[in-house]
Parts: C-alpha cells; structure tokens; sequence
C-alpha cells in the first residue's frame, strides 16, 4: 500500500466517477481502476460497490475514508514543514541576549524574522556570560548577543555596536547632567546594579567609572532584571549604572544621564554552522 494509492481512494471517494477522478489525478481510468483493485486486495476490503450507472463507497469505504483523509492532510502539513525546516524556513532558534537590546535592536530583528520566515519559533533567554559560550557550544542556544567577545576556535564573534553607559536616578535627583556628578553627590547614594554583569568588559567599564568619580559604591541591591533596577531606582530604594539603551523603554519616573563609557555588543554563533535556520536569520542581522 502507498500513499498515492491512498490518494486515488480519497479522490475516487470524493468524486464518485471513475472518469473525473482520472482526469483530476492525471492518470488513465484503466490505472486508476488497477490501483483501486490492488488497495482492495491489500487491504482485503471492498472499497466500493462498482455498476455501470453509478459508484458507491462500501460501509468499510466510507469508515476508511473517513478516517484516513485527516491523517492524509495531516501527514501533508507535516511533510511541508519538513521541507520548511530544511529549506531554514521553519523549525525554532534560541537567541540569547542582554535585557539592554530588548528595547530597539532585538524587536527590529523578531519583526523582520517575521515577515520573512513566519513559520519560525523564536525562543529569548538570557544567561549569565560564564553560561553562554558552552551553551552555544553544546547546541542549547544558537545565537548568542554578549558584551563580551570570546576568542574560541569553534565560534564566530562579530562587533555588532557600542552602546553608552548611563547613570539611572529618580526624577526628582538632584543629578542633573554628568558635570553634577561627583564624588560627594554619590557617595552617600545605594546603589542597584545587575547581577548579570560579570563580563570582563562590561566590570572594568563600572570599575572605571567609579574610579573616575572616586567612589566606592555602596551596593544595596542586584537583580538580574532590568526592569526591576529601573523599578526600583523609581521607587527611591537608589541609582543605577545601565546600557543607556534601557531608556528605550520609556520607563517611568527615571531618568537616563549619559556617561563617556561604552560597552560593546557582539553577537557569537557556531563556525561551520549546519542548521539553515541560523543561516537564514544571520542574513538578516546587518552588519555583519
């Protein structure tokens, strides 16, 4: 028994004439019939009561039809989306990130992998750095955005941008701009920061920063949630160092003053990359 013979029954079952159903499937009635019959003898089932008037579906004809057309509309859509998969149009990808591109990079992304490939599954997650090169590695993600830049023999990193750093107060501070900064207007000031900073570049650029306003910060609370810092900055509970792309998000009650420090974005994937997707979605990202 094959597929297409089970298509020849579904049409013959649908249609009820032997010339209509040939001309439809674009084969001779004498096929048709011989296909028909060896169905039959396969299945040891009379499909259809045959006269010279009129063909009708038996009782185990009518029950096979029944149940077997959803599962032959099934078994299509299954078949397209394989093929989709292959052809990197469907299927899922992970892509880690920093909450900072959440607000205008990473959104401009999922809208143009929409458009262009709307049967793919697109998962975010974001991942301490110490995490994310061995999880790329080990195929649990497949892009990866990070401040860092790692120097691995089996992954590809790119500069993607540099994004400022900012301090993040209450509207009402008395911060203004950043020549109000200074040692004595911060030194009194807890401070909220992200527990996710323990990159490299992005802990020696708040080294330095604290460095140039000669603090030592008293570090009250940390979160892996940029948008619980923000909230909390709002509440009054302190200030904050952040990616000044947070302010994007056109939080409340806060505001952004820019700083002369910046932190790079790359963005990492596997070398010799196999998976049509991540092909797919990388020519999408610019530059690159």
């Amino acid at each position: 028994m094959t597929t297409q013979q089970i298509e020849y029954f579904l049409q013959l079952a649908d249609e009820l004439h032997y010339w209509r159903t040939s001309y439809k499937v674009n084969i001779t009635q004498s096929v048709l019939s011989r296909q028909i019959k060896a169905l039959e003898e396969e299945l040891q089932v009379e499909l259809f009561k045959r006269s010279n008037r009129k063909v009708e579906l038996t009782p185990a004809g009518r029950f096979l039809q029944q149940q077997l057309k959803p599962l032959m509309e099934q078994m299509s859509s299954i078949i397209r989306y394989g093929r989709k998969i292959h052809q990197g149009e469907g299927g899922r990808i992970v892509i880690n990130h920093p909450g900072s591109i959440s607000y205008d990079m990473l959104p401009d992304l999922l809208g143009r992998i929409s458009v262009a490939f709307p049967d793919i599954k697109v998962e975010l997650i974001q991942l301490k750095p110490t995490q994310e090169i061995e999880l790329l590695k080990a195929f649990e993600i497949d892009l990866c955005y990070s401040r860092l830049r790692y120097n691995d023999e089996f992954v590809i990193s790119k500069f993607i941008s540099e994004d400022s750093l900012a301090l993040v107060v209450p509207d009402a501070h008395p911060i203004l701009a950043e020549s109000d900064i200074t040692p004595e207007a911060l030194q009194a000031e807890p401070f909220i920061l992200s527990t996710l900073t323990d990159g490299e570049t992005y802990q020696q650029r708040m080294a330095q920063i604290f460095s140039r306003y000669g603090i030592e910060p008293n570090i009250r609370f940390e979160s892996d949630f940029g948008s619980m810092i923000l909230s909390l900055v709002e509440k009054g509970f302190g200030i904050s160092v952040m990616p000044f792309s947070y302010s994007l998000a056109n939080h409340p009650g806060v505001r952004f003053i820019k700083l002369p420090f910046e932190v790079p974005l790359y963005l990492h994937w596997r070398k010799d990359e196999d998976n049509a997707v991540v092909s797919n979605i990388l020519q999408l990202i610019s530059p690159l």
